[in-house]
């Protein structure tokens, strides 16, 4: 079933990159560009989660969340339990405060990977739904922990940069399956061109290294001109 996400933010460039990439993902995709749009979306086309990003100055997006909660102007009258995810270029400790206070369901800081984002959407639609979301994946004795952040092989921490994490975690979605540099690119480093090929491969590069210092043979494989895929035979796995 496809959800609908609604992303309101007052960067028609931003709502309509990231709409664009959660389109491909399988989403349905409605945007925002102003409070009065955002307003109107939510009364003709209820989605299954907003995307609430920047609007005309600090603070603003917690002001209409608050407000779209307790029913306020320009909301009166519509569903005030919207699932939320507050996307903003204040990553401090009181935006972050404010957001939840005002009723955030998570709260994303900007720039943000599409990958993070990915998963915090599907995160928060599952909780909604009243859904547990595995956080931990394993193939053979690889091991990663999407929530804490952390991967293990054989029972023994990995350290990786957040890239190589992102990459690894990309790639243990779906073992076995080739993932292309595109959409590794678009997905990790919001690249929408593969004109930055040699960025993926370095790190590709760094990740198998350390992989093998770990005792993990041929576990990230480059299949040449396509992409890369994680073999191993293992699948995702609850914890």
């Amino acid at each position: 079933m496809s959800h609908t996400l609604l992303i309101a933010d007052q960067d028609e460039t931003l709502s309509h990159t990231l709409g664009s990439e959660l389109a491909a993902d399988g989403y349905h995709v409605l945007t925002a560009n102003a409070a009065g749009a955002l307003a109107l979306q939510l009364e003709n086309h209820p989605p299954d989660l907003l995307v609430l990003g920047d609007f005309e100055g600090p603070g603003a997006s917690a002001r209409l969340l608050a407000a779209l909660r307790a029913g306020g102007a320009p909301f009166r009258g519509l569903c005030a339990e919207t699932p939320t995810i507050v996307l903003a270029h204040d990553s401090g400790e009181l935006a972050l405060l404010r957001a939840f206070d005002a009723g955030a369901d998570d709260f994303v800081a900007k720039p943000a990977s599409y990958l993070e984002l990915r998963a915090r959407v599907r995160a928060v639609i599952a909780r909604a739904a009243g859904e547990r979301v595995p956080t931990i994946r394993r193939v053979g004795a690889l091991e990663i922990d999407t929530d804490a952040h952390r991967a293990t092989y054989a029972g023994q921490p990995l350290q990786l940069s957040r890239l190589e994490f992102e990459l690894l975690a990309q790639l243990g979605e779906r073992p076995s399956r080739v993932h292309s540099k595109q959409t590794l690119l678009r997905d990790i480093w919001g690249y929408q061109t593969e004109g930055a090929t040699r960025t993926i491969d370095a790190h590709a590069c760094r990740l198998r290294k350390k992989l093998v210092q770990a005792g993990a043979i041929d576990l990230v494989v480059n299949h040449r001109g396509i992409g890369y895929a994680l073999t191993g035979g293992g699948t995702d796995e609850a914890a």
